[in-house]
């Protein structure tokens, strides 16, 4: 087992990890008792592989990309519009106007051939 698998699987047993400098803290805020006897090879993984461990929390989250209604094939911007990304529109799948910049609806989302 990883590092990184050791603390995931840590993290959905209800362990909160973070760095701090070159230390790492740990404390349990899941229910009930932890099972030491499945907890303690994975704090014994992450202790082992501290740097590895403190490099990937340290890593910055990336933004999750949104689809947006302009993105998506059943908006049309409106006509002459300075920034069609943003302007007002029609979207066909819901039958009424949208903002460009608005979240794309799930059946768009979901729906096979979508960007």
């Amino acid at each position: 087992m990883t590092a990184v698998e050791a603390l995931r699987k840590l993290t959905s047993l209800g362990y909160r990890l973070e760095p701090i400098g070159d230390r790492l803290r740990y404390r349990y805020e899941g229910p009930g008792t932890p099972d030491s006897n499945q907890v303690r090879p994975l704090l014994e993984t992450v202790k082992v592989h501290k740097p590895e461990v403190l490099a990937y929390l340290s890593k910055p989250i990336p933004p999750e990309r949104v689809l947006t209604c302009y993105e998506c094939g059943q908006f049309r911007p409106a006509v002459n519009s300075p920034n069609p990304t943003q302007a007002w529109g029609y979207c066909k799948k819901r039958k009424k106007g949208r903002y460009g910049v608005a979240t794309a609806c799930n059946d768009v989302l979901t729906s096979p051939g979508t960007p």
